[in-house]
């Protein structure tokens, strides 16, 4: 009886809290400053810094021509044979330069490389932000080598500014998922792992799309 008259209080402070709702419920914290100092550096620059910084390779192209070719020059020096994208938009592309690859969720078992486009990319951790509006789930994640393709519009300062976005578009994807440099661990006896959980080389090209002057 005591147990059953507990969850009862309990119960009614829920629904309390729920009928009385409030558009900040910690008034005394500060929500909107940022929680870190803002870079004075050009914001190319830092996010590409960041990206190397977390062990993957990051290139600055003209247009989507020069992201191709550039794609290709890895692709020979990588001798990559199973180039797989799933993205119509990106996947016609490649087809409009020439280059070979699958377009097929069910190739990626036997694939060199993945390529795909971002959501948006973070600066100051240098990630990219894959979601499931554009990307199939499984191809970033079975790709042993990824290659992405970002743009300087694409890019946020942090995850705030990421989330913030989504609001503003009114559209949240049902599933994000963060990429911050190659997959690696250290779970086993502290030692790291390179490729353990998903693509032991990421690729980050970036198209700086930014009206100057």
């Amino acid at each position: 009886m005591s147990d059953s008259t507990t969850k009862e209080k309990v119960l009614k402070k829920i629904r309390a809290s729920l009928l009385s709702k409030s558009p900040n419920p910690f008034p005394k914290l500060e929500l909107e400053s940022n929680v870190f100092t803002e870079s004075k550096e050009d914001k190319v620059a830092e996010f590409g810094k960041q990206v190397i910084a977390t062990g993957g390779e990051f290139f600055i192209v003209v247009d989507e021509l020069e992201f191709v070719t550039g794609v290709v020059e890895l692709g020979m020096k990588q001798l990559w044979k199973n180039v797989v994208c799933t993205e119509e938009v990106l996947s016609n592309l490649l087809y409009k330069c020439d280059l070979p690859h699958s377009c097929l969720v069910e190739d990626i078992h036997q694939m060199d490389v993945a390529i795909t486009s971002c959501e948006c990319a973070i600066i100051r951790s240098g990630s990219i932000v894959l979601s499931s509006t554009h990307q199939t789930r499984s191809v970033p994640a079975y790709a042993p080598e990824h290659i992405v393709l970002v743009k300087a519009s694409q890019l946020v300062k942090d995850m705030k500014e990421m989330f913030d976005s989504f609001k503003k578009q009114s559209r949240f994807p049902s599933a994000i998922s963060i990429v911050t440099g190659p997959s690696k661990t250290a779970d086993i006896e502290g030692v790291t792992v390179i490729g353990a959980h998903g693509p032991k080389k990421l690729y980050v090209f970036l198209i700086d799309d930014r009206t100057h002057g």
